[in-house]
């Protein structure tokens, strides 16, 4: 009878947990949830030395009503040599638009990121299929690939 006691009061207090998330303790927006899933964040190497960080959000997922006619990413990113020449591509294609923001732009609110030592993009894309590449090049040097798949 006691087992049975303790085991019950245990799966009581475990069920009492089960309806928190990672975002339940913190007042998140449901945008910005959503911007939380899916950034991704990645290091770029010049041969064994750290060249700089990018960080990515694909907006096509945090709002899908706004951006749906192409891919559209929201990029900040450090680099070492803040003059090289920075591009971008998506499964090896070339961006259709690169619009640099200022640092507290309309994405600041999903990333709570707002230092002057970053780059900030606004990316687009032709529409592609369901697995997306995107890679930065930063003079000589690229990231390693950052993976998303489209939910079609």
């Amino acid at each position: 009878m006691k087992t049975f006691l303790t085991i019950n009061i245990l799966l009581l207090l475990f069920s009492a947990c089960s309806y928190n998330n990672a975002f339940t303790r913190f007042d998140l927006s449901q945008q910005r949830e959503k911007s939380e899933e899916n950034l991704i964040s990645s290091k770029i190497y010049d041969k064994s030395k750290i060249a700089g960080i990018i960080n990515v959000v694909y907006l096509n997922t945090v709002n899908p009503e706004k951006y749906k006619d192409s891919e559209y990413f929201y990029i900040y990113l450090y680099a070492k040599t803040s003059e090289a020449l920075i591009s971008f591509t998506l499964n090896d294609i070339n961006a259709t638009s690169t619009q640099e923001l200022e640092v507290n732009n309309d994405f600041t609110a999903l990333t709570d990121s707002n230092v002057s030592w970053q780059k900030y993009y606004l990316v687009s894309f032709e529409q592609q299929g369901t697995r997306l590449k995107l890679i930065a090049n930063i003079a000589n040097v690229s990231s390693s690939p950052i993976i998303f798949s489209k939910d079609n």
